[in-house]
């Protein structure tokens, strides 16, 4: 695995340009684009969902996070740690969708191995305040429901076109310039 140091000024070019040259995506333009994990206490902070495998019969993405440039890590030690934890153990996410679009069932996936939901039941809920998928509170239980540590709310500040979301410019000053990604498996 090589890994390398992306700004986020470029971020639209370096993470989406290769994953669209790459690949024909019927992903549903809703789920497009870069996404920041606002108040994620670990130390990821960006994603796309373009890259994953998408079932549109079943409304399912799976989306492998170790894969080059489908998301960032802190340049930090932790954010090394979490990078190589992801890629040892495969981590994947399998990202079930209703048929609106409103909410998804998110089940880890680590060595090939489905994470029970007593251990881990993760979801995705558009928010009340969101235009087009723009905002989803990304929740957590852990240990059926002893802890809910870890949620955020996942907000795309790079929409389908790649241009800057109007969430882009108010939360600037909150999102790192530098990131840690895969460049290469």
């Amino acid at each position: 695995m090589k890994t390398t140091i992306r700004q986020l000024e470029d971020i639209a070019d370096w993470m989406l340009r290769e994953k669209r040259m790459n690949q024909s995506s019927e992903l549903p333009a809703i789920l497009k684009g870069v996404f920041f994990m606002n108040g994620n206490p670990l130390p990821d902070d960006c994603l796309t969902l373009e890259g994953g495998q998408w079932n549109p019969s079943s409304r399912c993405l799976m989306l492998p996070v170790y894969s080059p440039y489908q998301w960032t890590f802190s340049p930090t030690q932790a954010g090394h740690i979490l990078l190589n934890l992801v890629q040892i153990t495969k981590t994947t996410y399998e990202i079930n969708f209703d048929q609106e679009f409103k909410r998804a069932q998110v089940t880890p996936i680590i060595l090939g191995l489905r994470v029970p939901k007593w251990i881990a039941d993760f979801s995705m809920i558009q928010t009340e305040d969101s235009t087009q998928g723009d905002k989803w509170y990304r929740q957590n239980s852990w240990l059926m429901g002893l802890s809910h540590v870890g949620e955020y709310v996942l907000t795309k500040i790079i929409d389908r076109d790649g241009q800057s979301t109007k969430l882009f410019t108010e939360l600037k000053s909150t999102i790192p310039n530098e990131f840690l990604v895969v460049q290469e498996l």
